[in-house]
């Protein structure tokens, strides 16, 4: 599982490449599904608002209950994402992480990102969601 698992990061389009958002959706989806040895359930809405441009959400329960509620809007003709959140919750609800790109830590060097902590802010270049499922399989499911 864990040499599967690390090429799921490295396969995923990202913003800024040439390909239209359905493709892009699909490499989501293909993503997701690299993981789902650790998922219980999982399920994603999508909307396209034009070729390049988009909207995904989704909820993601994993063998343990913690669950990624994660959101990105996308334009792929440009560097970035529009808006993003990777919103971690343990199986009470309480917060693990959130990396998002709400514009409210303006003295961040990484400004508008960041990765929300149950006690701190940290600055944080803007991820994807494959770093982002590696990151909870190291933090949750990796052995050795």
């Amino acid at each position: 599982m864990g040499g599967h698992l690390r090429n799921a990061t490295e396969k995923q389009r990202t913003p800024g490449r040439s390909c239209i958002i359905l493709d892009y959706f699909e490499e989501l989806e293909r993503v997701i599904s690299e993981f789902l040895p650790i998922i219980s359930s999982h399920s994603t809405t999508t909307k396209v608002y034009g070729k390049n441009k988009g909207f995904i959400r989704g909820e993601i329960v994993f063998s343990n209950g913690h669950q990624l509620s994660f959101a990105e809007v996308v334009d792929l003709e440009q560097a970035s994402k529009m808006k993003y959140r990777y919103h971690l919750m343990d199986e009470n609800g309480a917060l693990i992480f959130r990396y998002d790109n709400a514009p409210h830590f303006p003295n961040l060097k990484t400004f508008p990102n960041h990765k929300n902590l149950p006690n701190d802010v940290l600055e944080s270049e803007e991820p994807n969601l494959p770093a982002v499922l590696m990151d909870i399989f190291n933090l949750n499911f990796k052995r050795g």
